[in-house]
């Protein structure tokens, strides 16, 4: 079987690229900066732009392949820096794998989402939020930062219930909570580094208060549950979320501190901020699939950068 993934160079799209080729499977990677796009042989890379549809429906003609893995995007506050650009990567980019998908009969899409879907739903600490919750959408949001992100998020899954319904495309998203691990370096600034910053020494300014709530997941996890959706014979669902571990930035700080011998800090003078737990029983029941706890996950991205 052969998987294009789009978006390679990101932290999701590199590792999964590795982890199927460890698995001798046939991979194509397309992404517009190939530098971080592992080098590994028999693995293909292509130099390809998502906003051009003409060289999306090339690269899929080209290579035929039988699943796609889309994961082009700009993330977080990363979508805020240019408006048009975002619209131009995060919504007729994903138009355009979806097209041209359906051009060439692809069997089956898998895209990311995000946990940003269900960022309206009026918070209760005891709601567990699963795949079939209600998803509203509104800017005002305690994310607020992320808001746009969300939107576009928003947008690509009606774009995928169309495309589904209209095109009979097998499409299947998955829900990420934040991930973390080494490499990642967009999104909120700490959770790229502060692993890093306790292994070096460095302080970690967390600019959230120490009771608010934060649903972290590792990336191997993530991983796992993409190539679980990919390689599948056959799915019972078209969305499925990765979960997280919900803890609040104190426990994350005790942790980080302890474990790792680290100086996380958090802003006492912030209003407390809660996310929502998030659900991986779907894919559980389906896959098998579990997730490393905080500890583990730290522990496992540490001994990587040691």
């Amino acid at each position: 079987m052969k998987t294009l993934i789009i978006g390679s160079s990101g932290l999701i799209g590199r590792n999964l690229t590795s982890q199927l080729a460890e698995q001798n499977e046939s991979v194509v990677c397309m992404d517009l900066d190939l530098g971080a796009t592992p080098d590994i042989d028999g693995v293909e890379l292509v130099q390809g732009d998502v906003t051009n549809f003409s060289e999306v429906s090339q690269v899929i003609g080209t290579h035929e392949p039988d699943r796609i893995v889309h994961l082009a995007y700009l993330v977080g506050r990363g979508a805020l820096q240019d408006l048009s650009l975002s619209l131009r990567v995060n919504l007729i980019g994903v138009d355009n794998v979806f097209r041209a998908s359906v051009e060439h009969n692809v069997p089956r899409i898998i895209w990311a989402s995000t946990l940003g879907v269900y960022s309206s739903i009026d918070y209760d600490d005891k709601l567990i939020v699963t795949e079939d919750s209600p998803r509203p959408y509104s800017p005002y949001t305690a994310f607020n930062t992320a808001s746009y992100y969300s939107a576009l998020k928003h947008m690509n899954e009606y774009q995928a219930l169309l495309y589904s319904s209209r095109e009979d495309l097998d499409i299947c998203a998955i829900r990420p909570s934040t991930v973390f691990g080494p490499g990642r370096y967009t999104g909120y600034p700490w959770v790229g580094n502060f692993v890093e910053d306790a292994m070096s020494g460095k302080t970690t300014n967390v600019p959230m208060h120490p009771d608010s709530t934060f649903g972290l997941v590792y990336v191997d996890d993530v991983v796992n549950l993409f190539e679980k959706v990919t390689m599948a014979k056959k799915l019972n669902f078209d969305v499925y979320n990765t979960g997280g571990n919900l803890i609040s930035i104190a426990e994350i700080v005790e942790t980080v501190n302890t474990t790792l011998g680290g100086n996380m800090v958090p802003d006492t003078s912030r209003e407390p901020t809660f996310q929502f737990n998030i659900s991986h029983e779907r894919a559980h029941e389906e896959f098998g699939y579990d997730i490393l706890s905080f500890a583990e996950s730290i522990k496992r991205h540490s001994s990587l950068i040691s």
